[in-house]
């Protein structure tokens, strides 16, 4: 019993080594089988599982030299594949480099169909013709709207069809591929639902858009037209507000960017209550970076200092940074407890 011990250490020594030999220090998992019960047992035993960690390197390696093998060709397959769906120019397929190959043999079999049937030779430039867009702007976009390869090419005609038919711009399709997803008939009810609400500028994302955010959209629009009529801009709003030139309206504009995107029924509660609160038109239009601010906060600094007890009040304290404001704030409230003293 003695020797049968003594002989399984030094085997178990000798197949550790060799273990780490095969492996390369790593670690495998191996089942072995109960304690032998004599020395041919024993022995049999640890060949039988040495064995097993031969044959599970031995695959271990030839799923390396596969993978370095697919590796090596996996380019190769992209470039072969790319190859074979009608691009024009290398420019055009560039984009389409970064998909997995898989990906890219789904486009290759649509592309294959499109053209069999005599659909086109690829959704890119059918697409990019139909909404007068180049080729090169829209691969790069379509690279990562793939979907738009797995719908039919009537589902994807029909679609563009009903968008352009119902007025909405080129460019904004572009820039809002998701719409295609939804069917023709889909984009041509919802879309009709917000021309009849008086809606005339329409976008994609109102196709796909909950119920709740298109009633938002629909009253802001409402109240706006409300405000300037038909024929009014914002800027000749605000110049006509603020008693000053549609020129001089413009030149803020220049200098201030965010004026040039607010929306006419924030500039029209604004200036209802800043007029309240005793500015002069010519006084906000002489210092107008004050429209840009938060209503709300305007409205609280104003709180805070009429309750220092000031009344001539400089605008543009209002919209200063938290920090700047903080410290004129600090500074008039010093200033007014000594006056208290």
């Amino acid at each position: 019993m003695h020797n049968l011990l003594k002989m399984r250490k030094s085997f178990s020594f000798v197949l550790l080594r060799q273990i780490n030999t095969l492996t390369c220090g790593r670690s495998y998992k191996i089942s072995w089988l109960p304690r032998a019960k004599c020395e041919n047992e024993l022995y049999n035993n640890l060949i039988n599982n040495f064995n097993k960690l031969q044959f599970y390197n031995t695959t271990s390696k030839a799923e390396v030299k596969t993978k370095n093998e697919n590796n090596d060709n996996f380019e190769y397959s992209k470039e072969k594949l790319i190859s074979q769906m009608n691009f024009s120019s290398e420019e055009h397929a560039r984009p389409y480099y970064k998909l997995p190959v898989k990906t890219l043999l789904h486009i290759y079999q649509t592309t294959k169909n499109d053209s069999k049937n005599g659909f086109c030779n690829n959704r890119l430039y059918y697409i990019a013709n139909k909404i007068k867009c180049s080729p090169s702007e829209l691969s790069e976009r379509l690279a990562k709207r793939t979907f738009v390869y797995s719908l039919s090419f009537e589902w994807l005609e029909n679609s563009l069809e009903t968008l352009l038919k119902m007025g909405v711009s080129t460019d904004r399709i572009l820039r809002d591929l998701w719409v295609l997803k939804y069917k023709h008939e889909t984009i041509r009810e919802r879309l009709q639902r917000v021309k009849d609400m008086g809606i005339e500028t329409l976008y994609p994302w109102m196709v796909r858009c909950k119920q709740d955010i298109m009633n938002r959209y629909i009253k802001i629009s409402q109240d706006t037209k409300n405000i300037l009529g038909r024929n009014k801009s914002t800027q000749i709003y605000l110049a006509d507000r603020l008693n000053t030139t549609p020129e001089a309206v413009a030149e803020i504009c220049t200098r201030i960017p965010a004026l040039k995107t607010i929306r006419v029924t924030k500039v029209k509660h604004f200036l209802d209550f800043l007029i309240s609160e005793g500015f002069q038109p010519e006084d906000i239009a002489n210092k107008p970076r004050v429209l840009a601010a938060s209503p709300d906060t305007v409205k609280l600094r104003l709180e805070k200092l009429r309750k220092l007890g000031l009344t001539e009040i400089n605008l543009n304290v209002l919209c200063k940074s938290r920090k700047d404001f903080k410290k004129y704030y600090e500074s008039i409230e010093a200033l007014h407890m000594e006056n208290k003293l």
